[in-house]
């Protein structure tokens, strides 16, 4: 780091060898200051945001790809501010908030701009149709919902705010958002007040900082849709609010997000992948796209691995994550961060504590309470974690939200997928396994908001699949197309012009015997199918039903391979 940059940034963070990962290009950027937005302005920016989505403005494409545009240049010109911004808030270096927090909004804003105009159209209905209706024009259109109200989390207060966001303006809402709490990320929140005004429409969108005063003024509102990231706790409350108004709501929530490790998992790759995930943002993660994603809580290994597992475990830490002074120790490293306050990191130490006084703590991370840094640590648990108590019964019970996990012994992947459905639906579920049959099992016999084989990012990554919970860990979901969907109302629409009116006049009394006849004809599909024998039969029925269509795949490739076969030898034959 520069002399210049060295001077604005405390000791402490740059013995933490931030530097050696381009930490930010500015660090001395100006940031703006936090200033909470007051309950006046909240009630304008509502008016104005209402007026702007009635005047139709919002509805149109040029109007969606504009503001779409737009953001992904408000990213590119300020990236710098943006990382100087996190920095100061986090102590996250440069390279992670690009990876964490801005690529996969780009990512979304790519994708929104190449099929936003697709999205938008009509949805036809004719297939599914009813003789009556297909002449009808049944089909399903897309109109914005209105006013979008996204509430944010501050641990990647740019990406769980504007990645939602982007869904948003391609349905073509108008959106306020409720930056991160000003405790947590003051410095993000306010410059992403001043800039969006400057990039987007400000007649359509806003940003209102502030606290709970300012949310709970905003949950007294109505809105076209309502999207909340962080705790089940608030969530509960945002989703008690919305209902008062009858609002939409998507709670992406946390939770615990298990790891399934079987007897046939490869052990170096499984824990190499695990705690490169782990370590970004100390393990503080709700949902995040890119490298990361909801961090491991907790991880189920077949006991007769388990301590060949916790071995391998400390070799890769030891490896991976040296310690002090080395830059790549966790107290400095540029890819962790410290934890969110002294109450989080407290109560991480009171697990690791609890777990050394009963012999059951199979790796404590380095510390440095001056910058809230804390490693990755390691508690073994009772087999199926039955019989914790105390401190540790609250680490298999609640969110771990840090830098500890739980290796808790189970008999077999049987036992762990009991464990897994005895308590609250995860948002992500992981598993390490050589076998695909045993991911599958996982798979067809668990219930979360998404599944990933043998790594732990790249189900939230892929922008073209739905990101949300299940359950305990939220409802509704977002991502490409699915964020598009989430801010859009899906409105049926049927045609029935006078023309018709030979057929509607059936309806009309006297009501005949033949009227009636014709009337169920034309509006009823009956029963077109045999009265079934038993759940045995009608799986008998399917495999006759696929080894028919095999049969007749194969006769139309032969045919077809002897009928060019025919017409080969008859040009090769005249001529």
């Amino acid at each position: 780091m520069s002399q210049q940059r060295s001077k604005n940034v405390s000791n402490a963070d740059s013995e933490r060898g931030l530097n050696h990962d381009h930490a930010v290009d500015s660090v001395d950027a100006a940031i703006p200051a936090y200033v909470p937005t007051t309950l006046e302005q909240i009630d304008e920016i509502y008016d104005r945001l209402n007026k702007r989505f009635d005047s139709r403005v919002t509805h149109t494409l040029a109007y969606r790809l504009y503001n779409l545009k737009q953001l992904a240049y408000l990213i590119q010109d300020n990236e710098s501010r943006i990382q100087a911004a996190v920095y100061k808030d986090l102590g996250k270096g440069g390279f992670d908030v690009s990876s964490g927090d801005l690529w996969p909004i780009l990512n979304e804003i790519d994708l929104a701009v190449r099929r936003v105009e697709g999205w938008m159209k009509d949805e036809p209905r004719i297939w599914d149709a009813m003789l009556a209706f297909k002449t009808m024009r049944p089909r399903v259109k897309k109109q914005p919902k209105g006013v979008a109200l996204i509430i944010s989390a501050w641990n990647y207060p740019w990406q769980l705010t504007l990645s939602p966001f982007v869904g948003a303006i391609a349905a073509g809402c108008t959106a306020v958002l409720k930056a991160s709490v000003s405790e947590h990320a003051p410095s993000s929140s306010a410059l992403l007040a001043e800039l969006l005004p400057r990039y987007l429409d400000p007649e359509g969108f806003a940003v209102v900082l502030g606290a709970v005063e300012e949310s709970t003024r905003l949950l007294e509102k109505p809105w076209g849709h309502i999207l909340y990231t962080g705790s089940g706790n608030v969530g509960k409350i945002v989703a008690s609010a919305a209902a008062k108004t009858l609002t939409p709501t998507t709670l992406e929530l946390g939770g615990k997000s298990p790891v399934v490790v079987s007897s046939c998992a490869n052990l170096k790759i499984a824990a190499r992948r695990m705690f490169t995930i782990k370590q970004m943002a100390a393990g503080q993660q709700y949902q995040l796209i890119y490298y990361q994603t909801v961090a491991p809580d907790y991880v189920l290994v077949a006991k007769d691995r388990v301590d060949e597992f916790i071995d391998v475990c400390k070799e890769t830490l030891d490896a991976y994550f040296p310690p002090s002074p080395s830059p790549q120790s966790f107290l400095h490293t540029a890819q962790s961060s410290s934890l969110r306050n002294e109450a989080d990191l407290d109560r991480m130490l009171s697990y690791l504590d609890d777990a050394e006084r009963q012999g059951k703590l199979a790796h404590r991370g380095e510390l440095d309470r001056s910058t809230r840094r804390l490693g990755i640590s390691l508690i073994k648990l009772n087999e199926e974690a039955i019989g914790e108590s105390g401190v540790l019964k609250g680490l298999v019970e609640e969110e771990i939200f840090g830098p500890v996990i739980g290796i808790v012994p189970v008999q077999d992947v049987d036992a762990a997928i009991r464990y897994i459905n005895a308590r609250p639906r995860p948002l992500a579920l992981y598993v390490c396994s050589g076998s695909r049959k045993i991911f599958k099992k996982v798979v067809d016999e668990t219930w979360s908001g998404s599944v990933t084989w043998n790594d732990f990012a790249f189900a939230t990554y892929a922008r073209n699949l739905p990101f949300g919970g299940v359950g305990a860990s939220g409802w509704g979901s977002y991502h490409g197309k699915d964020g598009f969907d989430t801010f859009s109302h899906h409105k049926a629409v049927l045609e029935i012009p006078y023309l018709f009116e030979p057929l509607m006049s059936l309806r009309y009394p006297p009501l005949t015997k033949i009227k009636k006849s014709l009337f169920k004809f034309l509006l009823c599909s009956g029963v077109q199918f045999s009265r079934p024998v038993s759940v045995e039969g009608e799986e008998k029925r399917l495999r006759r039903k696929k080894v028919t269509r095999w049969v007749v795949g194969v006769i139309v490739v032969l045919l077809g391979a002897y009928l060019s076969g025919l017409g080969w030898f008859s040009r090769g034959y005249w001529n």
